[in-house]
């Protein structure tokens, strides 16, 4: 071949192997980095004498070349391995993710815990209190039956004397004029300071059965407290005791009466 010839060829080849040059240093331009995950073929544009396809193989197996600023000039271009997180380093953060989680749900199951402990145990406290408060009023030891009232009034009767003791109680009796003690309905406490007796009866009058209170000169049908004519004495008047009259047939719970403790 002339030697014309052959150095023809070559200058037709140079181009080729220029442009994979300014192709790379074009790819590094653009800031994105390319990852070379297995060997990779480049087919040049141009053939050698014989028509074979002139071919470049690049061997690069976890490799990346990465751009440099578009201002630098091909001579400043770098290539850099860029680090890759592998399967393992995800599995401990998602372990450590599923710890941290664990350990929230134990303490917030251990707060509910403590927090339904204390809770039964305020609940406990509470009946025990309830409790002592109603023995406090049916088990104080009275027992009159006040001249043989119906069970229910004495029921009620002997509960009062256990948060009102100290006072005489008058049960069945006659009276002039119309009147609930014949019958035995009715209750008469002996005091001269009697406020507190009166009020805790009327708070609790539908729990004790009781239809009606009079004293110091009024009287009290659960409607409040009402003026009555003066009667000429302090007994008439009831000023010296808190009469009460209680339903027929009644069944009374006086554990209401705690509330007067």
């Amino acid at each position: 071949m002339p030697e014309g010839a052959v150095r023809g060829a070559s200058r037709h080849r140079s181009p080729g192997r220029s442009a994979i040059r300014h192709g790379a240093v074009a790819a590094g331009l653009t800031g994105s980095a390319l990852a070379l995950v297995g060997p990779a073929v480049i087919a040049l544009p141009d053939q050698d004498p014989q028509g074979a396809a002139t071919t470049l193989e690049l061997s690069s197996q976890g490799a990346a070349l990465a751009g440099t600023s578009s201002s630098a000039s091909p001579a400043g271009a770098r290539s850099a391995v860029a680090p890759v997180s592998g399967p393992g380093t995800s599995a401990a953060a998602a372990d450590l993710i599923k710890a941290t989680e664990r350990d929230r749900a134990a303490d917030a199951a251990t707060a509910r815990e403590v927090r339904a402990r204390a809770a039964e145990e305020q609940r406990a406290q509470e009946a025990a209190a309830e409790r002592e408060r109603t023995a406090s009023v049916t088990n104080c030891g009275a027992s009159g039956s006040y001249g043989g009232v119906a069970d229910a009034v004495q029921e009620v009767g002997n509960a009062m004397e256990c948060v009102f003791p100290g006072h005489d109680v008058l049960g069945v009796g006659s009276r002039g004029g119309q009147s609930d003690h014949p019958d035995g309905y009715a209750l008469d406490f002996m005091t001269t300071s009697g406020d507190a007796l009166a009020d805790c009866v009327m708070d609790n009058a539908s729990d004790l059965g009781v239809s009606y209170v009079i004293w110091n000169q009024r009287i009290n049908t659960g409607s409040g407290w009402e003026s009555m004519e003066d009667r000429g004495g302090a007994t008439a008047n009831h000023e010296d005791h808190v009469h009460i009259s209680f339903e027929r047939g009644g069944s009374p719970d006086v554990s209401a009466l705690r509330s007067c403790t």
